[in-house]
């Protein structure tokens, strides 16, 4: 797999020729196109992958390097939802508003900041390495005119295989008057010209609560609308219920199973009406789901999606039409960076070996960038009890523990869930500072079947974060 810097290659801006290639039409005798109107311009690759975020980028660099004639098309900008609206900028807002009210900086300084950020992420490759990775770039929005002929303007590019990773867009929940208030979403948030005073969020879950503690931070008055019965839905309730404690704590109103009416915005004003009344507010921030971006053209080819409208891929990533693969937010899998450059791995190694093996069961982890942060690794309490497997649990605050003291840092605990009968560990839960770090050693023990007792006796330094870990466990053997 490639290093996860070469998965967020750098914003371009659409270039002439620039790094492209001319490649001659081969043998196309396999290769079928009803060929009319005008003159086209044609390029044989034995890949196309369409999208750059985290799954095309590692596909596309790990042809490249080995040789594979690649091309990669990309309709606005390198990197994909991560690096340009998603998790870069989203951390980087995280970790600018800890500190922007003590030095005393401006929002336009905030927005500058990220920007920055993203720069250093991105590198300074204007192009994104892509030629110097033997793969040619095409700008504009793909059309499929067949499963592995895809059309840019008009430039007509054929393929053996052809990769969809165009990721997903943030959507809209059917609330009346929602989408005529013009509302923020993750993609429009950091272009904010200033920050609201008084800001709504629509969802309790990662993205909502990760920018809207941020803003609390800033100085807004930020209240969340969660439709179901709690935040972090995916979480384990004690999580959850944990998490809802601290935020109000900080000053952040937290309304869930709320049902809202209507949504209006007059005169600059953005008016949300539930079954308790309306509240007025300078701003609203939807984040509330998500939607795949299908490119045009699949549908009349019969591509076949699931019922939330998602790629549908097999095991090994093929889609149902000859040629074309999947991978990524698009397929509706776990939608993390981590997961999508995991399965491009895997795909890129299928077309480069002729082959379709499932890929390897493999646990995902995920973090959560609140402060304090959230790992997840394995069943949660409710899913271990669902599926009635006997479990033994045991739960430490940071608190008594010597790191988490040094450094004031006292909110939070561990949650380790294990078998009863063989003490192998089925669950880890954090809520604490390093937590998203701490979770990496806990879904290696849970992948590879490691009980209690293993983590236990194992030494960890000492005063570590790491250690939270270790002595949840302890507290499990007999």
């Amino acid at each position: 797999m490639t290093p996860y810097r070469d998965m967020l290659a750098p914003r371009c801006t659409p270039p002439g020729t620039r790094g492209r290639r001319v490649v001659e039409v081969g043998d196309l005798n396999d290769l079928t196109l009803n060929q009319e109107r005008e003159s086209w311009v044609e390029s044989l690759y034995d890949v196309i992958v369409v999208g750059n975020g985290s799954a095309g980028d590692n596909i596309a660099r790990t042809l490249g390097r080995i040789g594979k004639r690649v091309a990669v098309v990309e309709a606005s900008h390198l990197g994909g939802e991560c690096l340009n609206d998603g998790c870069v900028p989203s951390k980087a807002l995280i970790d600018i508003s800890k500190r922007a009210t003590r030095d005393g900086m401006s929002w336009d300084q905030v927005v500058e900041a990220i920007g920055a950020i993203q720069s250093t992420v991105r590198g300074s490759d204007p192009d994104g390495g892509m030629a110097a990775d033997g793969i040619d770039l095409f700008w504009g929005e793909a059309t499929f005119e067949a499963s592995t002929v895809v059309r840019i303007g008009d430039q007509v590019l054929r393929a053996r295989d052809v990769v969809v990773a165009t990721g997903t867009a943030p959507s809209l929940p059917p609330i009346p008057g929602l989408a005529d208030a013009a509302p923020l979403t993750n993609r429009s948030v950091f272009k904010l010209r200033e920050r609201p005073r008084r800001l709504a969020v629509i969802g309790g879950g990662p993205i909502g609560l990760e920018l809207g503690q941020s803003f609390r931070r800033l100085g807004s008055e930020v209240t969340v609308f969660e439709a179901l019965d709690r935040i972090l839905s995916t979480e384990d309730a004690d999580v959850s219920k944990e998490m809802t404690r601290l935020l109000e704590e900080q000053g952040m109103q937290i309304n869930t199973a709320a049902e809202i009416k209507r949504i209006e915005r007059v005169d600059g004003v953005v008016t949300v009406t539930t079954a308790s009344g309306a509240r007025a507010f300078d701003d609203i921030l939807v984040a509330a789901g998500r939607r795949p971006q299908i490119p045009a053209g699949l549908a009349d080819l019969g591509l076949r999606l699931n019922q939330r409208g998602y790629v549908e891929i097999n095991g090994c990533g093929r889609t149902n039409l000859p040629g074309l693969w999947a991978a990524g937010d698009v397929t509706g899998k776990f939608q993390f960076t981590h997961y999508a450059g995991y399965q491009a791995h895997h795909i890129a190694r299928h077309i480069v070996e002729g082959t379709c093996a499932p890929l390897p069961d493999s646990l995902v982890p995920w973090a959560i960038f609140t402060d304090p942060e959230i790992g997840h690794a394995g069943v949660t309490e409710e899913q271990a009890r669902n599926l009635s497997v006997d479990i033994r649990i045991a739960e430490l605050r940071a608190a008594e523990l010597d790191w988490f003291r040094t450094t004031s840092q006292l909110d939070g605990f561990a949650k380790v869930l294990a078998e009863a009968s063989t003490g192998r560990i089925v669950g880890a839960h954090f809520i604490c500072a390093r937590a998203s770090t701490i979770v990496g050693e806990a879904a290696l023990a849970i992948q590879h079947k490691l009980t209690v007792r293993d983590v236990a006796s194992t030494i960890h330094p000492y005063p570590t974060a790491s250690e939270l870990f270790r002595w949840a466990c302890a507290k499990l053997v007999e």
